[in-house]
């Protein structure tokens, strides 16, 4: 806390003297102005030519118009789109592509090693979506699918090591 108000106060000082420095140097650039061009009370000799003539007069300045600018109307926006592309969910944990094909519209199916469904959470031992990795995507990266359309992946299950000895 100390530390901080000394570093405060260090810094509010060479502020200060920052702008005193600033001040007195713009005062003395200024005072150095007004004694290079010192008026004086005495009288100027009158020119010995004559004035040369004035100079034409400017044209008139061109009149303003106001104009109004069209700025183009708002883009409408799409209708919603007939397909969907199944994102590369490869390498992912089956929870993400099970969020990701709930924001795109989609159901995904997991399926283990030998071919069989993967419920996840619905038959006991509960697994959680999580423990899971998707291994191969069935259906292509980049498919074409409809909203509300099934999209297969292959995936196993991750082993953790265990802990201890």
């Amino acid at each position: 806390m100390l530390k901080t108000i000394i570093r405060t106060t260090a810094c509010l000082a060479v502020s200060t003297a920052a702008l005193v420095a600033v001040t007195k140097l713009d005062a003395t650039a200024g005072d150095r102005r007004s004694r290079s061009n010192p008026e004086s009370t005495t009288p100027k000799p009158a020119p010995s030519k004559p004035a040369p003539p004035a100079p034409a007069p400017a044209p008139p300045a061109p009149k303003l118009t106001l104009t109004t600018i069209a700025l183009p109307p708002p883009p409408v926006p799409s209708a919603p789109a007939d397909t969907v592309k199944v994102p590369n969910w490869k390498g992912k944990r089956l929870s993400v592509a099970f969020r990701d094909a709930r924001k795109l519209g989609i159901t995904v199916t997991a399926l283990d090693d030998r071919g069989d469904e993967v419920k996840t959470g619905e038959v006991l031992p509960m697994m959680p979506a999580s423990d899971f990795r998707v291994r191969r995507m069935l259906t292509a990266a980049g498919t074409a699918v409809e909203p509300g359309g099934v999209v297969q992946v292959r995936v196993r299950e991750i082993v953790e090591p265990a802990e201890g000895y």
